[in-house]
């Protein structure tokens, strides 16, 4: 029941944060808000259906034991923990695309991120990571036009 709630609190507020940003990006030219408008409507949309789905879950009734209590708690620390291992590897590739550059440090991030999920083939991998810094450099460097970041190494 509470973990709905929760969910519940999460999705409204990112639909409150997409529509307020997404507000905000009309008040610019189209070429340059057009990439912010679509990640709004997107963010409105993903959460109205996280939304949807909870409206639909019945919260269950019945009392829970300690049991399944103390199992409930050790699900939200390892949540928490997996969490916190998201954002801090997002954090890291944040500042290794500052200290080395954005190839690198994408390369790197997506292969320890394929290898963290369970995959092996160290071939695959890098094919894999390759390709998807390629197509991300392409999509937001050359065709949207973004800046690339600035590093501290590497230009």
């Amino acid at each position: 029941m509470r973990q709905i709630s929760l969910d519940r609190a999460f999705a409204l507020l990112v639909v409150v944060v997409a529509l307020a940003s997404g507000l905000a990006a009309f008040g610019y030219s189209v070429e340059s808000s057009y990439f912010p408008r679509l990640l709004s409507a997107f963010l409105v949309v993903v959460a109205g259906m996280l939304l949807f789905r909870l409206a639909r879950t019945k919260a269950d009734a019945g009392t829970e034991d300690d049991e399944a209590r103390a199992l409930e708690r050790e699900e939200q620390k390892e949540q928490i923990r997996s969490a916190l291992l998201v954002f801090g590897a997002i954090a890291a590739y944040i500042g290794a695309i500052h200290i080395v550059n954005y190839e690198i440090a994408t390369v790197l991030f997506v292969s320890i991120f394929i290898r963290y999920l369970g995959y092996r083939n160290l071939l695959v991998t890098g094919i894999a990571a390759v390709a998807l810094t390629a197509l991300l450099y392409g999509v937001f460097f050359e065709f949207l036009a973004v800046a690339r970041p600035e590093s501290l190494f590497f230009s």
